[in-house]
């Protein structure tokens, strides 16, 4: 290990001459010595780590800068639609008149992670709908239904849910005014 070292050092010593300009200094004695000029070798080295700094700090920003693209084109593509967080999904139910839209959102984060699943992103299917004749439905994602919106996807849950409630009153719950309670509980 010691040969390595002392191999090692004197190639960093070999180095640190070649880059000094050395000069002979005459002492009081008349005796001869070397002396090396360190003013290059410090002034390169400070440079080299100005520019290692900035190049460190630049390359830990990256992360936050390529987060900001992303966040911005998302945010870009949810606007033309409808924001996919709980409160813009709860405004657009609201807004088709969806009955307990809380329901219908925990539903939409349980079947697709409100759009972050591969059904809700690329067939646009929040719900888990499967495909069926409806002038909301765009096509085919497998078995289910592909939007070409969200807020299609929204109309569609809620057409379904019309259609579901117009049949409870008298077939599936004894209360003619069932569904008149779940309204009044907005």
């Amino acid at each position: 290990m010691t040969g390595f070292m002392s191999h090692g050092s004197s190639l960093v010593q070999t180095i640190i001459k070649i880059s000094m300009r050395k000069r002979i200094v005459i002492n009081d004695d008349m005796t001869t010595s070397f002396w090396y000029d360190w003013k290059k070798p410090m002034i390169a080295s400070l440079c080299l780590n100005v520019v290692l700094g900035i190049g460190v700090v630049y390359m830990a920003n990256i992360p936050e800068r390529i987060k900001h693209v992303y966040h911005s084109v998302i945010v870009e593509e949810e606007s033309k639609d409808m924001m996919l967080t709980d409160s813009g999904l709860t405004a657009e139910l609201v807004a088709n008149g969806i009955v307990l839209p809380n329901v219908a959102v925990a539903q939409a984060t349980i079947e697709s992670g409100l759009g972050k699943s591969k059904v809700g992103r690329e067939a646009k299917n929040l719900f888990g709908i499967t495909y069926h004749n409806c002038k909301h439905v765009a096509g085919h994602y497998g078995a289910y239904a592909k939007y070409a919106s969200y807020r299609d996807n929204v109309k569609c849950y809620a057409h379904i849910q019309g259609k579901y409630l117009g049949n409870i009153n008298g077939r599936y719950a004894e209360d003619p005014g069932y569904v008149q309670k779940l309204k009044s509980m907005k």
